[in-house]
């Protein structure tokens, strides 16, 4: 049980502090846009992977709960942490997540 808590705490961290990165890219400042590119095609790239894996390895109630806190998450995280931190702390919680209980491939 405690193993589920953690590894949706891990993606609920990786979605929350990606979540900055993805919505900077849909502002109106196509300045700040360009120069941020690269980070919020990563920061997108590791929010969709969390949340994909949230709901696929984790079930519905888990992962309901783990997108509910990531959100929550994202609100304090985009007035505390820069963008660059941001995506660094995401990047991290989903490599824990996948050397924790990622995807187990098995050999029939």
């Amino acid at each position: 049980m405690w193993n589920g808590l953690l590894l949706s705490l891990l993606l609920s961290v990786s979605m929350g502090f990606s979540f900055k990165g993805v919505t900077s890219g849909l502002s109106e400042h196509v300045e700040e846009v360009r120069g941020n590119a690269v980070r919020a095609t990563v920061a997108t790239s590791v929010g969709l992977t969390a949340l994909g894996l949230v709901f696929s390895y984790q079930g519905l109630w888990l992962g309901v709960a783990a997108v509910l806190l990531g959100i929550g998450l994202s609100f304090v995280v985009a007035r505390l942490v820069s963008q660059t931190v941001s995506l660094v702390i995401s990047t991290v919680a989903l490599c824990f997540y996948l050397q924790l209980g990622g995807p187990l491939v098995s050999t029939v």
